[in-house]
């Protein structure tokens, strides 16, 4: 296909191959901006009986053709590229998830150093990290060995030491990887693809001791001194290693790989990538998470002090998810945690029975509103735990030094070392079924409030239709065009939530606001504790947020972002469900007694709207 200058690029055509269904979205250049113009799907074809990936990425274009009357593919099946008029596209990217996405193993010296820094270098770049080896992770040598042959990952990434320091471990880790020999997951006519990316003085000696049964391939260090971290060698590496091997051996792939215009990502690294791109376009800090059947993933962009351009982070959790892995929801979180978000008296037999249900039957969707409401419910403590686990491993680095001043001494904060910042956020994204397809978008603004617990002014909103992994490998060739399309198209602007921070021993005023709409109309009054308020400001004609001009002050002893007390005058965005007030207090607590929880819960969705009246008059 023809590689094209950036500005004469009208026409973008853009598949992601899931492990069940090939999306395929049209992206046009209209009146000077980009803009989505149709989307289809097929099923994924990587599997028998019809092993090979581009008959679902055709079936998938082929939808597409029909709906915008464009003609993309030859008579031979071919995409057509480049556009001329009403034929063809001037690129053709995708992404891949299809045949389990991309499996990893990590191995590092010292578990909480260098392990998990190779960990973030494999989530980062879109992996699923099956185990992670290192020298004191408990286990003998011989059940390493035992655990490298039964998993058969795609790829290993192997580190360890400083630049410079001790070479010993980490070749004895070189040791245990070439003792047990491992074989790769596809493709029985290759070696196993090996990143060493550790100490630079031990390469030689890693290379003796693998390279004769492996593919070894040798770059900088994930942590040349103790005190940072270089995983971008790392990353561009197993994206290379996951085009040339992993692809390669999957049923059509090297066809795949011919047509299009910039390499195959892993899908969870193209979301990765889109969110990383949208914050450091608008200088933002950002959280996204996407909840599927069988995992949460969660990413973030954050800005501590010492780190001004941002540190990106992504987790998976593997055991959370809303169809295969609900009853790990159930096991981790306890009936309890998730019954306090339904707002009647639930048989517990019948509960249970629902869940079992949803495992034997994982693509049903709810059919009665108490269904929804019980589902939401599971969502919301499927994301928070997600969550939590994101805000365990997007800490500062282990290892380093930190200087303590006699404050830090006496703060009793058990999480101090987490960069996750909830009051410096500005925008919160969902996406995946449960929050893209609820059918109130209140019920996702809620289910992303309560599950993550904003503070301070934050943005809400949701991916519509699940196309952030193509906008995410597009922002590599034609950056504008992936955020415009981000912002007008792929996202569902929800609104705003202001929440103060603090606690307040008895009831009462938590904080007095004026809210000035752009009609001129003026919202004003007093949030009270355990309150929650609704104020409507929808989209303009550009389909961006509308802006109200807000003066929020705080009672003595909360915050709001500038401090204890101190009053903020800023622009709220408004969005589908407009501007959302919680005064249910940080840190958040629902009353213990059940009668009273009952019907606090039914006086925040009746104010919010979350559900229809007569639903939660039962």
């Amino acid at each position: 296909m023809a590689k094209m200058k950036l500005e004469d690029i009208k026409v973008i055509l853009a598949t992601d191959c899931g492990s069940t269904t090939t999306k395929a979205i049209l992206i046009e250049k209209r009146d000077g901006e980009f803009r989505l113009i149709v989307r289809g799907e097929a099923p994924t074809t990587v599997e028998a009986p019809f092993e090979d990936v581009t008959m679902g990425v055709l079936n998938a274009v082929g939808e597409v053709e029909e709906l915008s009357g464009r003609k993309l593919l030859d008579e031979n099946g071919r995409i057509i590229s480049p556009c001329n008029g009403n034929v063809g596209t001037d690129i053709y990217i995708s992404t891949s998830s299809a045949g389990g996405g991309l499996q990893m193993m990590v191995a590092g010296v010292v578990r909480s150093m260098t392990g998990e820094s190779a960990e973030r270098a494999a989530l980062g770049a879109g992996a699923i990290v099956m185990d992670v080896i290192a020298s004191n992770d408990k286990r003998l040598p011989y059940q390493q060995i035992e655990r490298i042959r039964h998993l058969r990952p795609d790829m290993i990434l192997l580190s360890g030491g400083i630049d410079g320091g001790t070479t010993t471990h980490v070749v004895e880790i070189a040791e245990l990887v070439s003792a047990a020999d491992p074989q790769p997951r596809l493709g029985a006519g290759y070696k196993l693809p090996i990143i060493y990316a550790g100490n630079i003085n031990a390469a030689d000696a890693v290379k003796d001791t693998l390279s004769d049964k492996v593919d070894l391939r040798t770059v900088d260090n994930i942590r040349p001194v103790l005190e940072r971290e270089n995983l971008g060698p790392a990353r561009e590496e197993i994206h290379n290693l996951f085009m040339e091997h992993v692809m390669a051996q999957a049923p059509g792939y090297k066809k795949l790989m011919s047509w299009t215009d910039a390499p195959i990502m892993p899908t969870p690294g193209a979301v990765g990538l889109i969110i990383k791109t949208i914050a450091d376009i608008e200088n933002i800090e950002a959280v996204g998470v996407d909840i599927g059947g069988a995992t949460t993933d969660v990413f973030s962009v954050f800005r501590p002090e010492d780190a001004p351009d941002g540190i990106f982070n992504r987790t998976v959790s593997a055991n959370l998810g809303m169809s295969y892995s609900v009853s790990n929801v159930f096991a981790e979180a306890t009936m309890p945690k998730v019954m306090r978000w339904v707002p009647f008296v639930m048989d517990e037999r019948d509960l249970r029975n629902r869940i079992k249900n949803k495992m034997v039957r994982p693509t049903t969707i709810p059919q009665s509103m108490e269904e929804l409401i019980f589902e939401q419910a599971i969502a919301k403590e499927a994301l928070r735990l997600a969550f939590i686990q994101h805000k365990n491993f997007a800490t500062v680095l282990k290892g380093v030094q930190q200087q303590r001043t006699i404050a830090d001494a006496f703060e009793q904060t058990a999480s101090g070392a987490s960069i996750v910042n909830m009051m410096t956020l500005d925008i919160l994204v969902g996406s995946g079924g449960v929050l893209s397809h609820a059918p109130r978008r209140q019920q996702a603004a809620l289910m992303l409030i309560d599950a993550f617990l904003p503070e301070g002014i934050t943005r809400l909103a949701v991916d519509s239709i699940f196309m952030m992994p193509q906008l995410g490998v597009l922002s590599t060739v034609q950056q504008q065009a992936a955020t415009e399309v981000f912002n007008k198209d792929c996202l569902i602007h929800l609104g705003s939530c202001v929440a103060p921070v603090g606690v307040l021993k008895k009831g009462g005023p938590m904080m007095n606001y004026k809210i000035t709409l752009p009609d001129g109309n003026v919202e004003s009054g007093t949030l009270n504790l355990g309150d929650m308020k609704l104020i409507k400001l929808g989209l303009g004609d550009d389909a961006m947020p509308l802006k109200a001009k807000a003066e929020l002050e705080p009672v003595h002893g909360l915050d709001i972002g500038l401090g204890k007390g101190h009053k903020v005058t800023t622009e709220l965005p408004g969005g589908v469900v407009g501007i959302l007030l919680d005064g249910r207090g940080r840190p958040f607590k629902l009353p213990e007694d059940e009668k009273t929880r009952i019907e606090k819960l039914k006086s925040w969705m009746t104010e919010l709207n979350i559900y229809p009246v007569e639903a939660l008059d039962r």
